[in-house]
């Protein structure tokens, strides 16, 4: 699957989003995930600096909502070209 359909479908339904489809769209976004020892993953990217910018999923399923809609605003913010118009 294309990125483009990955990001279209994750942003369709936000509710029902693996960990696996979510972490193949912020690598494939230039994010760099960031393991730790939580059940947490953090995944940062270059041209977005602070703390605020950092994404942070729990490994937890299901996914929660909230967590995925944040996911995207960053993947939008790195990413201007995927911005459904």
């Amino acid at each position: 699957m294309s990125v483009q359909k990955l990001y279209e479908k994750i942003k369709r339904n936000p509710k029902n989003v693996s960990f696996e489809d979510i972490n193949t769209l912020m690598e494939a976004g230039g994010f760099v995930r960031r393991c730790s020892k939580s059940s947490h993953n953090i995944y940062t990217h270059a041209d977005l600096h602070g703390i605020q910018d950092t994404v942070t999923i729990p490994f937890n399923r299901p996914i929660l909502e909230v967590y995925i809609k944040r996911a995207l605003k960053k993947f939008e913010l790195a990413n201007p070209d995927f911005r459904n118009e």
